[in-house]
């Protein structure tokens, strides 16, 4: 017999949108992963976003999906080019 049951995720209302992020920072200990994602803004400034702590077991599960969906992603549509280094910002800074 199979399980048709659906899981339900709820979100809270003000986390719906989401946060841009363009750069991340990668800390562990022997117990955790803290995962700072930033958001790099013109004239060097960097702004942490959200913070992630999780275990390593999670964050290993993490990546493995984070790879499967990167390989669905780049069969539909094509590689995904990295750039060499980071964003540079043109204009000026208010």
């Amino acid at each position: 017999m199979t399980d048709d049951r659906k899981t339900i995720v709820h979100i809270d209302p003000s986390e719906e949108t989401g946060h841009y992020a363009n750069a991340a920072t990668i800390m562990h200990s022997p117990t955790e992963f803290i995962i700072d994602f930033i958001m790099l803004l013109p004239g060097d400034r960097r702004k942490v976003v959200s913070r992630i702590i999780t275990s390593p077991s999670h964050l290993k599960q993490f990546a493995a999906a984070m790879v499967e969906n990167i390989g669905k992603y780049e069969a539909s549509y094509g590689e995904i080019p990295v750039p060499s280094k980071e964003p540079e910002f043109t204009g000026s800074v208010n």
